[in-house]
């Protein structure tokens, strides 16, 4: 008769055991159904995108950019400046970044006339404004304007006199300075 007991506390032990897992699977069905709900409510109550602005997000998805390409602008910019009856100088090497591999060779064909836009901006700095990081910033976007505006020149120049097939829409995307010495 002993041994009766020693069953039934077994088997109670068992069922609590079962009881314990049962409540612990319903409470982790609750979570997950509660979750799912709440991302299928955020998706049909979120407002849908209108027709121009999905179009503007396809466009503008991100895309494979091709390799960086770098043209070193050589030889390096020297401009002197007059600074209070002294004479102060400018050394800069520009790099140039780009990813189309025929803008390589408009940028060899018209380099003079992009060095001496160059040559005028650099010029036309106040020596003291370019020893601040915003003056130089403020040159780099400068100097980018200048190179492409006259990439741009000349590429409608090609284009207007019908030799269409070296046109290249690409551009120059930066202007690196990897030498800046003032002194």
């Amino acid at each position: 008769m002993a041994a009766a007991p020693k069953a039934d506390a077994g088997s109670a032990e068992s069922g609590s055991k079962k009881k314990l897992f049962l409540m612990i699977g319903i409470a982790v069905a609750l979570i997950v159904i509660s979750i799912g709900g709440t991302v299928v409510a955020l998706k049909i109550l979120s407002p849908a995108p209108p027709a121009g602005e999905a179009a503007a997000a396809e466009q503008h998805a991100p895309t494979t950019l091709a390799p960086a390409i770098y043209y070193a602008m050589t030889p390096n910019f020297t401009i002197n400046f007059n600074v209070n009856g002294r004479q102060r100088y400018l050394q800069a090497a520009i790099t140039l970044l780009y990813r189309d591999p025929l803008l390589e060779e408009l940028l060899k064909l018209h380099m003079p006339a992009i060095r001496n836009g160059l040559v005028m901006l650099l010029s036309a700095k106040n020596f003291d404004e370019l020893q601040t990081t915003e003056g130089k910033e403020t040159l780099r976007a400068e100097a980018l304007e200048i190179i492409r505006n006259q990439l741009q020149k000349e590429q409608e120049a090609l284009a207007a006199s019908g030799k269409a097939d070296k046109v290249s829409s690409a551009n120059v995307e930066q202007v690196l300075f990897t030498t800046f010495v003032m002194q």
